[in-house]
């Protein structure tokens, strides 16, 4: 754990936190004096005028008032000085709507309530919040004054959680307070320099431009049948060019992903060329933004749009995964009106797919398992999306058939079809397109 020392004229207050903090002008300077813990770095930040657009220039002036008050209040005699922390959080709304004008999954009415840490606080766990809140706060900071992008999970020198392990004790404990500090400010977690780590491949003909210039070229790479791309964190202002892509395919397992690329399907498709895309399970906020990107260029374009596909598991994770890339998550409400991709197309599998290769291969069909009854009865009676009057029948039909049949099946099961996933693939674009 960090001491920081505070001399302020009259005595020393050493307080367990790291402030790598300096003073706005020369007239009201601090001098801190910092005590490391062997995994922290020293650094001393200034605190420059505010630049940017108007998210980075709120996150400045927040960071900068609450580290000037805390370091105020610090450096107090215990009787006078209070410091302490108020955090806006977000708690569980009273229910659940998909707003008909944007299609997106959000809170019927949003809950907010307040918690304030204070130093020493109340209780140990209190003092540990506080501390962690502070520490968080100067990492974001510096990461702004550096232009550095920092990350909640990637084990990098610019990871929050990997900074101290122990002190922080999960990445949970992370998250919460990063989205907690940005529903306090304002903002995006964009704003404050943070971005989780990017988990999902994508492959096929598209260029990426940001400020005009061309960030990545995907074009070359899915000529060659086995390449796939990480995909990039996208910014406000980039722009994706598809160049006559016919169609985009969301495939839940990386597995799969990675079989029709080797196969060269992108380019080979009897619809023409597409565009594959997995965020691995489900998917995380870099592969929504990905394909929210891709939905809305298309759309805007002079050209009709390609349609999107999601190629999910007939199981209630299949489903589950397929309706987040369609109208957000549960954990993001917030943020689902510019991430929902409302064209998304069901492809499959269906239980009916699987029952007709279960005719002439054994083994085809799994049965339920106690976690996936449960989640199929929370999906039914607790999101309006599987309503009676909800906006996706189908699938309502297809959880209800998995319970009564009590079976599940992997999009694996499709390989051992005339021709294969990839004909299976192409039948199904054709009659649906």
């Amino acid at each position: 754990m960090d001491l920081i020392q505070v001399n302020n004229g009259s005595g020393h207050v050493f307080c367990p936190i790291r402030m790598d903090m300096c003073s706005t002008t020369m007239s009201n300077y601090c001098t801190l004096k910092l005590y490391n813990h062997p995994m922290a770095q020293p650094s001393i930040i200034t605190h420059p005028s505010m630049t940017g657009d108007a998210g980075e220039s709120s996150v400045r002036t927040y960071i900068d008032n609450t580290l000037t008050t805390l370091l105020h209040e610090l450096s107090l005699s215990p009787s006078e000085g209070q410091p302490s922390v108020t955090l806006r959080r977000r708690t569980n709304p009273a229910g659940y709507k998909v707003n008909p004008q944007n299609g997106a999954l959000e809170a019927i009415e949003p809950v907010v309530s307040y918690r304030t840490y204070s130093w020493p606080g109340n209780s140990a766990f209190e003092a540990w919040r506080f501390t962690i809140i502070v520490r968080i706060l100067s990492v974001i900071d510096e990461a702004i004054r550096v232009g550095q992008l920092i990350s909640k999970r990637r084990v990098d020198p610019w990871d929050i959680y990997y900074i101290d392990p122990a002190y922080f004790r999960s990445q949970h404990v992370v998250d919460k307070i990063v989205d907690d500090l940005a529903y306090t400010i304002g903002v995006d977690r964009a704003a404050l320099n943070i971005e989780a780590a990017g988990k999902g491949l994508v492959t096929g003909p598209f260029i990426l431009r940001r400020d005009s210039q061309i960030v990545l070229d995907a074009r070359s790479s899915a000529q060659g049948g086995h390449q796939d791309t990480l995909i990039p964190r996208i910014q406000e202002n980039d722009e994706i060019d598809i160049f006559g892509a016919r169609w985009v395919l969301i495939i839940e397992k990386e597995a799969v992903f990675h079989r029709l690329a080797r196969n060269n399907y992108h380019m080979t498709a009897l619809a023409g060329k597409g565009i594959l895309i997995t965020g691995k399970g489900y998917p995380d906020i870099c592969t929504r933004a990905f394909i929210r990107r891709l939905f809305d260029f298309a759309s805007n374009s002079n050209r009709r749009p390609p349609p999107i596909y999601a190629l999910v598991d007939g199981d209630p994770d299949g489903i589950s995964i397929m309706s987040t890339y369609k109208y957000g998550s549960l954990a993001h409400l917030h943020e689902n009106a510019r991430l929902a991709v409302p064209g998304l197309k069901y492809l499959g599998i269906r239980i009916s797919d699987a029952v007709r290769v279960s005719d002439v291969s054994e083994g085809v069909l799994l049965s339920l398992t106690p976690r996936d009854r449960r989640k199929i009865h929370s999906m039914l009676r607790n999101s309006p999306i599987w309503a009676d009057d909800g906006p996706e029948p189908e699938w309502r039909v297809e959880l209800q058939r998995m319970l009564m049949l009590n079976v599940k099946a992997e999009i694996e099961t499709i390989y051992e079809r005339d021709g294969g996933l990839e004909a299976w693939i192409d039948r199904r674009m054709f009659r649906q397109a």
